[in-house]
């Protein structure tokens, strides 16, 4: 009995050994061949690549050793340890090893952004029960790698608590049918009430006297004051601190370059003072104001996603728009009001421009809508039932709350980066028939745009982009009105065009 236990576990051990070395190098390739994927790069190339890990490399280092050994053994007897295949499995372990170690100790964001991007590149255009289930699982295991998905990074400091799992809503009940003497309830016209808010900031704001903005504490007591309501309150603490602040691109450029030493602090105190702050002072400006009137306001970092705002000043290369797609460190901020959290990001409604009105996009804006730009450190700061993993949030395309204000939806692609053998059409649901359209560039010249056709107000457009080879982003832009002369940025996605 002791003989066959002993015998079933040292065939188990071989099989998972042997195993190993087939196991190993299709990961490897599979990692290989993603970040091809994702960097417009030869999947020949990866091919290759994967081919010298396994089983060139391996292969050949035992041919060298054997043909050393074989002259040793000329000279002196020598026995053999371990067995041809043994030596072939240690070999490719150590080969693929070193390159896995690479990618992902080396390189984390860009391995875990390929794999959960483009890790099921080879069913591009493949659909049904079988691909889905194939997608289902390479993504899943792609979005095991979520905890390297950056290079740890504290400069903007940790969130504060959040709140618990918020608990799943009680389903409503059905609608009275209607009968001859009561017609049936209209539909609600706006699908998120209490939001959008109207931007432009109350007089009392705009009009604050000098001695109320001695400090913090007198700026605080002012708007208490002024705004017994919590939700007038906090939108005028929004709005003071995009009126106070302006955006310190200096510094935002010496972060981008890893230029941290001696950097201008970032606490409230500080930046109400120097009146120039990036999103960290800002965040943490809301929070000291919140504190000072009564309000509670919470400080949240993690990851945000844009190309608009990011990409105007670093996408020289692909990757940068790769990387503003994927996310890059954030600070935010979530208030809460009559005992219910809601998110406000006050650096992305501070205009670029200090002459413009500042706007009102990113307060109190939906759940689901921020999390298409916002990926927070704590899932339950998301304030979605169901958080979205890091594979999500950087698989999906990026839209902006502006896109949900005009009931814009993009149904294809419906990937923050896809690969085209030719044109590419962007399939878009419009019902509230606001004027659309697209444009495409490459990354490294933004303002050399060219026209996906002209806007339309159609229901179900489809807009039609002849890109040539290379790699590309696609802007969408919209505007409510039909008659419209300056349309607002909807989102982005980056199409590599083979």
């Amino acid at each position: 009995m002791l003989r066959a236990f002993g015998w079933c576990l040292k065939t188990v051990l071989r099989v998972a050994w042997t195993s190993a070395m087939l196991l190993v190098p299709l990961f490897g390739f599979w990692l290989a061949s993603s970040v091809a994927a994702y960097e417009d790069a030869s999947i020949w190339l990866a091919l290759a690549l994967g081919l010298a890990l396994f089983p060139v490399i391996p292969v050949a280092w035992d041919l060298v050793h054997v043909w050393r050994r074989g002259r040793r053994d000329a000279e002196r007897a020598t026995t053999s340890i371990l067995t041809r295949l043994d030596r072939l499995v240690l070999r490719t372990l150590l080969v693929n090893g070193a390159f896995l170690a690479i990618m992902l100790v080396q390189l984390p964001h860009v391995a875990f952004r390929a794999l959960a991007v483009r890790g099921d590149w080879m069913l591009d255009g493949a659909h049904g029960e079988l691909a889905d289930d194939v997608r289902g699982v390479l993504l899943g295991l792609a979005d095991r790698f979520e905890k390297r998905w950056h290079v740890a990074d504290d400069r903007y400091g940790e969130s504060d608590t959040p709140p618990p799992d918020p608990a799943p809503p009680d389903p409503a009940p059905p609608p009275p049918p209607p009968t001859p003497d009561a017609p049936a309830a209209p539909v609600a016209a706006d699908p998120f009430p209490g939001w959008p808010v109207a931007p432009e900031p109350d007089v009392q704001v705009t009009d604050m006297p000098a001695d109320a903005q001695a400090s913090v504490a007198t700026v605080g007591a002012y708007l208490l004051e002024r705004f017994p309501d919590p939700r007038r309150r906090v939108k005028a603490i929004h709005d003071y601190v995009d009126l106070r602040l302006t955006y310190d691109h200096a510094m935002a450029a010496a972060i981008d370059r890893k230029q941290l030493a001696d950097l201008p602090a970032q606490d409230a105190e500080s930046v109400f003072a120097r009146k120039t702050a990036v999103c960290e002072g800002y965040a943490r400006l809301l929070v000291a104001l919140g504190k000072a009137s009564n309000v509670e306001i919470a400080y949240v970092t993690g990851y945000a996603r844009d190309t608009e705002y990011r990409a105007s000043e670093t996408a020289t290369t692909d990757d940068a728009v790769r990387a503003s797609l994927g996310g890059y460190l954030h600070a935010w901020n979530a208030a809460k009001l009559d005992g219910a959290w809601t998110l406000i990001d006050a650096t992305w409604d501070d205009p670029e421009d200090a002459a413009a009105p500042i706007r009102s996009d990113y307060l109190f804006t939906p759940p689901a809508l921020f999390a298409a730009q916002h990926l927070p450190d704590l899932p339950p700061w998301q304030l979605l039932p169901a958080p979205i993993s890091a594979g999500e949030f950087v698989r999906h395309p990026l839209l902006t709350p502006i896109a949900g204000k005009l009931g814009v939806e993009l149904v294809t692609p419906d990937r923050s980066q896809v690969t085209v053998d030719g044109a590419l059409d962007v399939v878009l649901a419009n019902p509230r028939l606001a004027l659309v359209t697209a444009e495409y560039s490459a990354p490294g010249a933004p303002t050399e745009h060219h026209d996906c056709g002209p806007p339309t107000a159609e229901a179900r457009p489809t807009l039609h982009c002849e890109l040539p080879t290379g790699s590309f982003e696609v802007r969408l832009f919209g505007a409510a009105s039909r008659t419209a002369t300056r349309l607002a940025y909807l989102g982005s996605f980056a199409v590599n065009r083979r």
